[in-house]
């Protein structure tokens, strides 16, 4: 059988053609995004040679903005920067900033009940002592009812209960009288120095608070006296 020549010549050149046309790429893969648009099914975009959704913003449609290679709606914010003053970007959303807590309150200085000079949480200021069966302040009481005072008006106290208080002899309606002259005397004396008469209550325990029990002149003198509370 005779081959015509010219089809044995145009043999190489098929052979040539065919192997420089490739097939084209499937299954989502691609070289190009041209690649994509012939795929179904895929993405039109080719990222990394494979067809994805998107692989920037630009390939999004307005108001979606590209994330892990899908187009999602564009957040209201990425940052808190993109926020108004005040408000901070949580998950994408502009949200009000809860105002920091107020500093802890230092709490004030504890309330002293034994005597003291001058407690600057208040208390009981120095007691002041009288002579038996008597409601009159002495020199000593009246240097000590000074200091008191000067203590109320430097810490701004303003409330003061004088205390009367006497000790275990006489009876118990006698006492109260008693306890409560001496009280009246203090405050009037606390007064005269400055500090206001709104802010003093004079009260009488007679008997009934004694700093010792013992039937001696020295517990006797502990337990006629007059105690300042300050608040």
């Amino acid at each position: 059988m005779r081959i015509h020549r010219s089809t044995l010549l145009a043999v190489p050149f098929l052979a040539l053609f065919l192997a420089g046309c490739p097939a084209k790429p499937t299954n989502g893969e691609c070289k190009t995004s041209e690649d994509c648009s012939a795929q179904p099914g895929y993405g039109k975009t080719c990222v990394e040679g494979k067809c994805q959704e998107c692989g920037q913003d630009t390939d999004c449609k307005a108001g979606f903005v590209c994330r892990s290679l899908k187009c999602t709606p564009r957040p209201e914010c990425e940052r808190s920067d993109d926020c108004p003053a005040g408000k901070a970007c949580e998950s994408g959303k502009c949200t009000t900033v809860a105002p920091p807590p107020p500093p802890p309150v230092a709490p004030p200085p504890p309330v002293s009940s034994a005597p003291q000079a001058c407690p600057p949480g208040g208390g009981t200021l120095l007691p002041v002592f009288f002579a038996f069966d008597r409601a009159v302040l002495t020199p000593e009481s009246q240097s000590v009812l000074t200091k008191n005072a000067s203590c109320i008006k430097e810490k701004g106290f303003t409330k003061i209960t004088v205390e009367g208080n006497t000790d275990d002899r006489g009876t118990v309606d006698y006492n109260l009288q008693l306890g409560q002259r001496r009280a009246e005397a203090a405050k009037k004396f606390l007064v005269n120095l400055g500090v206001p008469a709104k802010s003093l209550k004079a009260v009488s325990y007679g008997k009934e608070r004694p700093v010792c029990t013992e039937a001696t002149e020295t517990c006797w003198e502990k337990n006629r006296r007059g105690d300042v509370v300050a608040q």
